[in-house]
């Protein structure tokens, strides 16, 4: 980002820019999202969006960054209470990236058949972030029941193998011969085994 914000108006002329982005991919996607159409769609000028933005890339990373941020909010809202078994916590944060990749805009679908191209590996430190923030407050409350000792490791390939899982399946989502429903109850029954091994 070029300038970092620091009034309500300028703040808010980032956010439209970033949603003007967002839209612009789910529109015409990744290839066809220029620095033009994005100011064309946030109804402001290209030299306006440069005051702000280096260009493309720079807004690809910001809008990124804040897509991660927004999973990660929408993580804690996975409801952690009392009762809640481990396998549908893990549920329920797997049917939570299925449907964001499955929402109807198709942006999250987009982003992930070109997760190869993106500056992805912030956005893989922030998922990461907040999935094992999760993990950490579900087991620290049912420690007796899951005395993980190396819960940081496991916690690091369950992590990263499912992102990966989930990017492959949905970039190659109309050649595969797997469904989603599939995998899903593969990646819960290989996180909920690993973990309940202790």
């Amino acid at each position: 980002m070029r300038k970092s914000p620091q009034q309500q108006r300028s703040k808010q002329m980032v956010n439209t820019l970033l949603e003007a982005t967002a839209k612009c991919i789910a529109l015409r996607g990744l290839d066809n999202t220029s620095t033009p159409a994005i100011a064309e769609i946030a109804g402001v000028s290209v030299g306006s969006l440069y005051q702000y933005f280096d260009g493309k890339d720079a807004l690809l990373a910001a809008l990124l960054n804040k897509l991660a941020l927004d999973v990660g909010t929408a993580l804690k809202h996975i409801p952690a209470r009392e009762g809640v078994t481990l396998r549908t916590l893990i549920e329920q944060a797997i049917d939570m990236g299925f449907s964001l990749l499955n929402s109807s805009d198709g942006l999250y679908l987009e982003l992930v058949r070109n997760w190869h191209r993106l500056p992805t590996e912030q956005v893989a430190d922030v998922l990461q972030q907040h999935f094992s923030e999760t993990a950490r407050m579900y087991f620290i409350k049912h420690f007796q029941q899951y005395p993980i000792v190396d819960l940081q490791v496991r916690l690091f390939i369950i992590i990263n193998s499912t992102l990966f899982t989930m990017v492959r399946l949905a970039s190659q989502q109309h050649e595969s011969l797997l469904s989603e429903k599939s995998v899903r109850n593969g990646l819960v029954n290989m996180i909920v085994g690993y973990l309940e091994q202790g």
